[in-house]
């Protein structure tokens, strides 16, 4: 026993190696401490780097809460915790967003949010994991703001009508147009001048106060079947000056022949130049699809704008204008085909002149002749008739003669002329170039520039006095065109050709379409009866679909009635609509807000139209009463002049 103490006495004395011991312990601590420099190091490159894509996040997140429908806290939160994983590219990290705070007030959006990074060293001593905090803030406000009025000028708006479509007028009433410029006079003081009073005994003396801001932009665009874009672009480089559209030559020809479709260049503008005592007047006519509903930059083809030029008529049509055989044409459409045929030994059957019927009636044909077109005698190779003369139809009559040859018994002999002269066609009549030339007949407002209104487009400006001017000379007359109107519009808010008077999209310019109308598109008469398909022209040409047949679309494809013309312009209206809201890219805001406006809305196809075409239905007003109008442009007013987010 005594041994065992010994060595255990010993061993407690012996004190070789005790530092490797001590050693061993410390080097734990020792081993953290320094290995923390390491993982610091890795906490705050992570941290860095969580920053930078949470400030990515906040810039490229921003926009969303001007989209039609702004997205939510949770939207936020879950779109920018996404990008910081990605950015990171650590599956060992997690990463949370908990706050996410935004106000389209001022425009700011306010992310915040934890990575947490695992340790490699510190977890020797129990901290497995570190925590740092990111915060981010954008703010981008939205400093200007571009609004095309599109106003229906259309006929009915003279009218008084109350909210029951029922026609009045008293001394005191207003007409539906004369409530529309007191309305859109009151927007335009509530953008530019910070009015708050629009009552319209006040709207004068509000006209006359000065412009508050510098960043808002108005244009007005008044339409009726078509809309005028101003003499002063007959020279644009977007109007087609040399007949480079294949809309160009529709209605005209060259030859005087029905026969032969003409495919030759016409420049419209030259027409006009030939003819005395008119010019163009501004109106344009619709682009071909798919350009009539897109903002396709007009550089060549189709793509440039044909200026309306209404075709003349025959004599004893509505738009008739010219002489349809003026001495700067040949007017060689006297062609004409003659038959005689001689029958003898006929007896008496009643009437000597009878159409030979009687059996004893014998005898020949004789020779037959024609004019051509130019008026030169030939001798045709049979008796057939032709059915027309250098593309002429004809219009035959016949004569029929007796003589009596003998009285015991009684016979006679009989000769049947007939006749067939080749006139022009009135479609030749209408289409033939060599006319236009000279003066012409003008009477209601007919002639090539037949319905074109008045008033012409005034594009954006922040100019009060060009804008308010521009709303009170406009003047009711005409159909209804919708989808001109808001094609107009449209091209109004690109800033890049017809108009580029526009900023370029971006997140820092609201761009805002505000469409009124009293009623639905129209069409000036599909008259199937009518040479032209029509009673008018319209932007379209002549709407049938077996002459222009330019108004159609994959529902409508055969547009032969009133009602498949308006449906079918109904179609171009929406896809107009559809591409003005598009976004530039996805993900981005709507490149234009549509405001649309039904005054006493005819029908419920055009409620629909115009809810459709609004950006949302908070977007689209429907007011009974044109006394209302007042009130709904005042409320758009003030909900863009909230959105206009800094002064």
């Amino acid at each position: 026993m005594q041994g065992l103490l010994n060595l255990l006495t010993r061993f407690r004395n012996d004190e070789r190696g005790v530092f490797a011991v001590l050693f061993g312990v410390f080097a734990i601590v020792l081993i953290a401490t320094a290995g923390a420099v390491v993982d610091f190091t890795r906490i705050e490159l992570t941290r860095t780097k969580a920053q930078a894509a949470l400030d990515s996040a906040a810039l490229g997140l921003q926009p969303k809460m001007f989209l039609s429908t702004p997205y939510t806290s949770d939207q936020y939160k879950t779109d920018a915790r996404n990008l910081v994983i990605e950015r990171l590219a650590d599956t060992s990290v997690t990463t949370v967003v908990d706050v996410a705070t935004f106000n389209a007030a001022d425009g700011t959006l306010h992310l915040e949010g934890t990575v947490t990074v695992p340790t490699a060293f510190v977890a020797l001593i129990g901290i497995p994991t570190v925590r740092a905090r990111v915060v981010s803030e954008a703010t981008r406000k939205r400093l200007n703001l571009e609004i095309a009025m599109v106003l229906d000028n259309s006929g009915s708006m003279d009218s008084y009508v109350d909210a029951n479509r029922n026609r009045r007028k008293d001394s005191n009433e207003k007409s539906r147009m004369e409530n529309l410029i007191l309305a859109a006079r009151c927007a335009t003081n509530v953008l530019l001048s910070n009015t708050t009073d629009c009552s319209a005994g006040n709207l004068s003396t509000e006209d006359a106060k000065a412009n508050t801001t510098n960043n808002v932009k108005i244009g007005v665009v008044p339409f009726t079947e078509f809309v005028n874009v101003g003499t002063a672009n007959k020279t644009a480089a977007w109007m087609d000056q040399t007949g480079a559209s294949s809309l160009g030559n529709d209605n005209f020809d060259s030859d005087d022949n029905d026969s032969t479709a003409y495919t030759g260049a016409v420049n419209r503008f030259a027409l006009f130049d030939a003819l005395t005592n008119v010019d163009w007047a501004g109106c344009v006519e619709a682009r071909i699809q798919p350009y009539d509903t897109t903002d396709q930059l007009p550089v060549s083809g189709d793509t440039l704008f044909t200026p309306e030029f209404a075709p003349d008529e025959p004599d004893g049509y509505y738009n008739d204008y010219l002489n349809d055989r003026p001495a700067a044409c040949t007017n060689k459409d006297e062609g004409s085909w003659i038959q005689v045929i001689t029958k003898t030994g006929c007896d008496r059957t009643g009437d000597r002149k009878s159409r030979f019927d009687a059996a004893t009636c014998s005898g020949s044909t004789t020779d037959t002749t024609q004019k051509d077109g130019n008026g030169t005698t030939v001798t045709p190779p049979s008796v057939t008739e032709p059915d027309t003369i250098n593309g002429q139809a004809k219009n035959c009559s016949s004569r029929y003669t007796g003589t009596r040859t003998s009285r015991s018994p009684d016979r006679f002999t009989n000769v049947h002329t007939r006749t067939c002269s080749y006139n022009f066609s009135d479609r030749e009549l209408q289409e033939r170039l060599c006319k236009y030339t000279g003066d012409i007949t003008l009477v209601d407002g007919r002639g090539p520039n037949q319905d074109c209104p008045f008033n012409d487009i005034t594009p954006l400006t922040n100019t009060k006095s060009t804008i308010l001017a521009a709303i009170t000379e406009m003047e009711p007359q005409g159909w209804t065109n919708i989808h001109q109107g808001a094609i107009w519009g449209y091209h109004m808010l690109s800033s890049t050709a017809p108009l580029t008077e526009a900023q370029g999209y971006d997140t820092s310019t609201v761009k805002v379409i505000i469409l009124m109308t009293d009623g639905e598109n129209t069409v000036n008469g599909f008259d199937d009866s009518s040479m032209n398909n029509a009673d008018g022209y319209m932007a379209y040409g002549y709407p049938g679909a077996t002459y222009n047949g330019r108004i159609y679309s994959t529902d409508h494809p055969t547009p032969d009635s009133d009602e498949n013309i308006t449906a079918a312009m109904d179609d171009r209206t929406l896809e107009t609509c559809v591409q003005a809201k598009k976004p530039v890219s996805v993900g981005e805001p709507d490149k234009i807000v549509i405001y649309t406006i039904g005054l006493n809305a005819p029908n419920q196809k055009t409620i629909d139209l115009l809810e459709d075409c609004a950006t949302d239905d908070d977007h689209a007003f429907f007011p009974d009463d044109p006394a209302d109008l007042t009130a709904t442009f005042k409320l758009i007013a003030d909900q863009l002049s909230n959105l206009r987010l800094s002064k």
